[in-house]
């Protein structure tokens, strides 16, 4: 039987098959929006997103709580500007709607005396994920709420440089503030949950192209206990756990499994995440999602060739079900709209059940 995109998202996040292979994708490229529902999006909103993925034919959107990067003072017309969290950006066009952290609030622990941690019940903390809920009731979608997670957080505060200087010279100020910054993602996680969303994605970028971002005893000395007390948290409310990141985090799956997450998201192609493996060695206990390349393939390649490398994701990580099929981040301006609805399409097309590729 035919399902509602809620029911087969729903299908997937709880380990069973559905009608077909759900497809989500990251809705990044303005000139999409402009084609799909003829409105330009300033700054990056539930409205539009679901707008255009109900005509586009997705499943799902992603939703982040607060805003793209936290309530924020950014303006169209500013040049600049601060997040609730003291960190302050430069507006980055064609990184769109992400921008360009330039100046952060901590580097010791002075700083952190004086420093005052956001409000998680802030005003407006809910109202785009309120708009999502009620446009994915209209067209029977799923909502995921995404938070950020405490490793990303957390060197966001300090810069990159600062904080890996403090994981040697200062460990114990690196914990502290890790624990506050998972304590504000749990409260996050724990009001999108009461909201109503479908699950809740946290992002967390752990690795580089070739490698995780800091050693592997760094993450199991600072992050893994706080990300496993995250994913505990809120999985207690009966609410999947997802997991966005970056890069090659090959080595560090086996530890994030064990954190009690449900799904991953993207498989980055260049940073050599290899589909076929991931599904292998996790394809029993891990949704996954993506994986189809944004960075070279549906930004230069052919119709032809972005059809061939859908069909072949499809191919290799939707049988026996767990898989979310889209690209290996998300779809922006550089794409030409071809390749996109190409993509798409061939999702449609290959990805009923059973899976005849």
């Amino acid at each position: 039987m035919k399902m509602t995109s809620k029911e087969r998202i729903y299908s997937v996040l709880h380990h069973h098959i559905p009608d077909r292979v759900p497809i989500n994708e990251f809705l990044y490229s303005r000139k999409l929006y402009k084609d799909v529902i003829g409105r330009w999006p300033i700054f990056y909103n539930a409205e539009d997103v679901f707008d255009c993925a109900y005509n586009l034919g997705l499943d799902m959107g992603v939703i982040p709580i607060g805003g793209f990067a936290g309530i924020s003072d950014k303006e169209e017309n500013k040049e600049t500007f601060v997040d609730e969290w003291g960190i302050t950006y430069r507006k980055k066009e064609v990184a769109w709607p992400g921008d360009a952290p330039i100046n952060f609030p901590l580097r010791n622990r002075e700083d952190l005396k004086n420093y005052t941690f956001p409000d998680i019940n802030a005003r407006d903390r809910l109202t785009q994920i309120k708009i999502a809920l009620k446009k994915a009731k209209e067209y029977k979608m799923a909502v995921f709420g995404s938070i950020r997670g405490p490793f990303t957080q957390t060197w966001l505060l300090f810069g990159f440089t600062n904080f890996s200087l403090m994981l040697y010279e200062d460990p114990k100020l690196i914990d502290m503030v890790v624990e506050k910054v998972t304590d504000f993602y749990i409260a996050a996680g724990l009001k999108l949950a009461e909201a109503g969303v479908d699950a809740v994605l946290f992002a967390d970028d752990y690795g580089g192209e070739e490698a995780p971002l800091i050693s592997p005893q760094h993450f199991a000395r600072f992050i893994w206990p706080q990300l496993e007390r995250l994913v505990k948290t809120i999985k207690s409310t009966n609410v999947p756990v997802f997991m966005h990141s970056d890069g090659n985090i090959m080595t560090l799956l086996p530890e994030l499994v064990k954190t009690g997450i449900v799904g991953y998201h993207p498989m980055q192609r260049h940073a050599n995440m290899d589909i076929s493996q991931v599904k292998r060695k996790y394809g029993d206990k891990l949704v996954l999602m993506g994986n189809v390349d944004n960075e070279v393939l549906l930004a230069r390649g052919t119709t032809d060739e972005v059809i061939e490398q859908s069909k072949e994701c499809i191919r290799i990580a939707a049988p026996g079900g767990n898989y979310i099929f889209g690209s290996d981040h998300s779809v922006h301006d550089d794409i030409p709209l071809e390749n996109i609805y190409a993509m798409i399409e061939t999702g449609k097309k290959y990805g009923e059940y059973p899976i005849k590729i």
